[in-house]
C-alpha cells in the first residue's frame, strides 16, 4: 500500500529478467497491463529511459498508471495501442521490444481454474491472434536490438510453433540461447518443477546491419 514493493511471480521475473533493459533505453511492453512487467523492467532501467506500457484496452491502463506512480516509477508512458497493426512512428526506436501476448493462460490455471471451461475453439484462434503481434512489433525493434515473446500457458501451439514460423519469416533475427543454451532461445517453466506459474520464453536479437 505505501509502494514500497509490488508481489510478482517468479516466472514473471524471469521473463523481465529476459528483457534486459538499462538505463537510458527506449523499451516498449505492447501488452502491458496490469503493468508488473513494465514495473519491473522500469526498475531494471533505474528510473531512467523511456518505457513505453501499451495495451489495447484502454480501461486497464489506468492500473499502469496508479501502480507507477506508487511505486515512484517516472519513466513510464502509457497508450491505447492495436499490437497487430503497424505504427509508423514506433518503427525502429525501441532497444528492447517486450510482447508478451494474450494466450490460453494454461500455466495459471491453479490460480484460474475457471481456464478449464475455456472453449477450445477460442484456444485455436490464439495462434493467428499471437503472430500477427509478433510480426507486427517486431519492426519496433532497433537493429541490434533484443525482442522478447513470452506468453504464461504450455500450449505448443502458442508457444514454439509460433516460434518456429516467426524465425524462418525474419531472418534479421536470430535466437539468443543466453537464458537456456542449446535450446534454440526458448524457455518453458513447468509449475510441477518451478512451484509457480507455467510460462514460455523466447529472445530474440536482430541483426545490426
Amino acid at each position: 500500500e505505501e509502494g514500497l514493493c509490488f508481489v510478482q511471480d517468479e516466472a514473471s521475473q524471469l521473463c523481465t529478467y529476459a528483457v534486459g533493459a538499462r538505463p537510458g533505453e527506449t523499451v516498449m511492453d505492447i501488452c502491458s497491463c496490469p503493468g508488473g512487467k513494465s514495473f519491473g523492467i522500469a526498475m531494471d532501467m533505474q528510473n531512467s529511459g523511456r518505457l513505453l506500457s501499451l495495451d489495447l484496452h484502454e480501461n486497464k491502463l489506468s492500473l499502469v498508471k496508479k501502480g507507477a506512480e506508487k511505486l515512484g516509477i517516472r519513466i513510464i508512458e502509457t497508450g491505447v495501442n492495436d499490437g497487430s497493426v503497424l505504427k509508423e512512428e514506433y518503427i525502429n526506436s525501441a532497444d528492447r521490444v517486450l510482447c508478451d501476448v494474450p494466450c490460453s493462460g494454461l500455466g495459471v490455471i491453479a490460480k484460474k481454474p475457471d481456464l478449464r471451461y475455456k472453449n477450445p475453439a477460442d484456444i485455436d484462434r490464439l495462434p493467428d491472434i499471437q503472430y500477427a503481434i509478433l510480426n507486427t512489433c517486431c519492426e519496433y525493434v532497433k537493429n541490434g536490438g533484443t525482442l522478447i515473446y513470452s506468453t504464461c500457458t504450455l500450449n505448443p501451439k502458442e508457444n514454439e510453433s509460433i516460434v518456429r514460423k516467426f524465425l524462418a519469416e525474419h531472418t534479421e533475427f536470430k535466437p539468443d540461447s543466453s537464458l537456456m543454451p542449446d535450446r534454440n532461445a526458448c524457455v518453458t517453466i513447468f509449475p510441477n518443477k518451478s512451484g509457480g506459474d507455467g510460462f514460455f520464453i523466447a529472445k530474440f536479437i536482430k541483426s545490426a546491419d
